[in-house]
């Protein structure tokens, strides 16, 4: 292959301080082990819709198909803004040539599996649902190689991530011939 692959990180596992409590969650042997093969590029869809660091922890709350992204202690509402800035964030991705995505599991905005609670009570989950940013990448583009820190920690799961990126490269790079 004659372009490297991009791929998508969440900024967090890139170990950038952009989680709610001002911290990371940098997982250095994924990066290194990504970064040889790939190119990373870091997002944070929390904080690139302009949401500050440290700010109030929040959750997935209401109908599981289209749950809302509320802040805990002040019950502020952040769908729209976070929706809003991924709409306009996944009308890059592909001009980016972003051919993949590392996002950081259980994230009200990055998560493939997060917990929904019931709306303004509730400690228990009602239902699991993706995060509003991965549901919306997931629905534009659903056969994009998407992965989590989790499951990429085993070695196998992140060979076939790496397979399933190179062979969606290459096609790519046919049907450009």
């Amino acid at each position: 292959m004659n372009t490297p692959i991009t791929i998508g990180i969440s900024a967090c596992l890139f170990g950038q301080n952009t989680r709610y409590d001002g911290g990371h969650r940098h997982e250095p042997l994924l990066v290194e082990a990504l970064g040889q093969s790939v190119a990373l590029v870091p997002l944070c869809p929390e904080c690139d819709c302009g949401l500050g660091v440290p700010r109030e922890p929040m959750r997935l709350e209401g109908d599981p198909e289209n749950p809302r992204l509320m802040t805990i202690t002040s019950r502020s509402d952040l769908s729209g803004r976070l929706r809003s800035w991924s709409a306009q964030r996944l009308a890059t991705l592909k001009d980016e040539g972003i051919g993949g995505l590392i996002l950081k599991s259980r994230s009200p905005s990055c998560g493939r599996r997060v917990a929904v609670y019931e709306t303004g009570s509730g400690e228990t989950p009602i239902a699991y649902s993706p995060g509003l940013f991965a549901r919306l990448v997931m629905e534009r583009f659903p056969g994009l190689p998407i992965g989590d820190e989790e499951e990429l920690r085993d070695p196998a799961r992140l060979n076939d991530f790496l397979k399933r990126l190179t062979a969606d490269a290459q096609d790519t790079q046919e049907k450009q011939r």
